[in-house]
């Protein structure tokens, strides 16, 4: 373990999983523009991204172990070469099919690289840090979704959206670069001696399995919001998908000061339980905020940016009880890959949940019902994990 931190390694795989996350943010300004040229539904469309999530929701525990096992800095470095690859693929894409299948490769290098990310960040962390260092990479998603989704309009109105996944590899390929750079400087996770399983213990207690319960309660919830809030607005209120894709932005960039906001009570050893639980109530009052149909749009909108926000002490929460549960820093990728996978899960089924009942009733405003499910399901998870944390006296550390 190091005496003190590499903090340039650990910016390093932030901004990489910050540029990550733009494989995500490239999606909800652009579906217009795909919508068009490939003919696509409102559930197709729902599809599209969430195809992205479709290998994490599957195997994301087999690729955490898979980077325990073989290393995490050849994981990411595998990892870049996917998300390069299918960013390059979809930008020439010739028709919907081919685009769904790029979104599939770039799916897979995306989960590969977020699994390595954390444990090169824990190996390059003193203990005393590893709490404000995990929680400082929970906000990776939405910092990198708003920063590409302010850009996007620029960009489409420029050089269309080909173009755009063509920047969002170059972005990608260049905080890679730095990200292996710093490797080079410093000393890397070794490849673990340990059996699959050996590492796998972490995995058979209860706590990190109701943490990653809670992870995709909230992204079902949250990436739900954010994919399809450009299109509500757009077909609801008639604003520009220039002025849309903006809103949507500055929505999503109100989850990174959640996200602080729950590493420093982290730090003040709030316990996460409580946290989960909160967010939980908090996603549940404000989504009926945002979709209600009488609610004035000054509710709407102000419900909007208090959901991102107290939603965020969620991440955090969940993502540094691999510190808790990890019982030595060889289980910490897999310990990541189920916290993915859930995650994933979550943003798979979301989106296209919410297409899928406002396809059926015809009203924005039933998509309410998904919203309270999954906040319930997330409430109930934050009980659990508060109990099991005080039997097993892991109040976080």
């Amino acid at each position: 373990m190091p005496d003190r931190t590499s903090w340039p390694a650990v910016a390093a795989a932030l901004a990489a999983g910050v540029a990550a996350a733009g494989y995500a943010g490239k999606l909800p300004p652009a579906l217009p523009a795909l919508k068009d040229e490939f003919g696509l539904s409102l559930v197709a469309a729902g599809w599209v991204v969430s195809i992205f999530n479709t290998i994490a929701a599957a195997a994301a525990v087999a690729f955490g172990l898979g980077a325990d096992r073989i290393g995490a800095l050849r994981f990411a470095a595998g990892a870049v070469a996917l998300l390069a690859a299918g960013g390059v693929a979809g930008a020439f894409a010739p028709s919907g099919g081919w685009l769904l299948a790029s979104r599939v490769v770039e799916g897979a290098g995306f989960l590969a690289l977020t699994v390595s990310l954390p444990a090169l960040i824990f190996s390059a962390t003193a203990p005393a840090d590893r709490r404000l260092t995990l929680g400082l990479w929970s906000s990776y998603m939405p910092f990198g979704m708003a920063i590409t989704m302010v850009a996007a309009p620029l960009v489409l109105a420029w050089v269309g959206w080909r173009g755009l996944w063509l920047a969002v590899v170059g972005a990608m390929l260049a905080c890679a670069g730095a990200l292996f750079v710093q490797a080079g400087r410093n000393p890397r996770p070794p490849r673990s001696g340990r059996t699959l399983r050996a590492i796998a213990e972490g995995l058979r207690q209860p706590g990190p399995w109701w943490a990653a319960c809670a992870m995709g309660c909230y992204t079902a919830q949250w990436t739900a919001v954010m994919v399809w809030l450009p299109t509500f607005l757009v077909q609801t209120r008639g604003v520009s998908l220039a002025a849309a894709s903006l809103v949507t932005a500055a929505v999503v960039a109100a989850n990174v000061p959640g996200t602080l906001t729950g590493t420093w009570l982290l730090q003040r050893h709030v316990p996460r339980g409580p946290l989960i639980c909160a967010a939980a109530v908090a996603m549940a009052v404000t989504g009926i905020g945002i979709f209600a149909d009488a609610a004035p749009d000054w509710l709407r909108l102000g419900s909007c940016f208090a959901f991102s926000y107290l939603s965020g002490v969620t991440p955090p929460a969940t993502f540094t009880s691999t510190q808790t549960y990890a019982r030595s820093p060889s289980q910490v990728a897999s310990l990541q890959g189920l916290l993915m996978q859930v995650s994933n899960l979550g943003q798979l089924v979301g989106p296209p949940a919410v297409a899928a009942v406002v396809s059926a009733t015809g009203r924005w405003g039933d998509a309410v019902y998904v919203m309270l499910a999954a906040a319930a399901c997330g409430f109930v998870a934050g009980v659990v994990v508060t109990r099991h944390e005080r039997r097993m006296a892991f109040a976080p550390r």
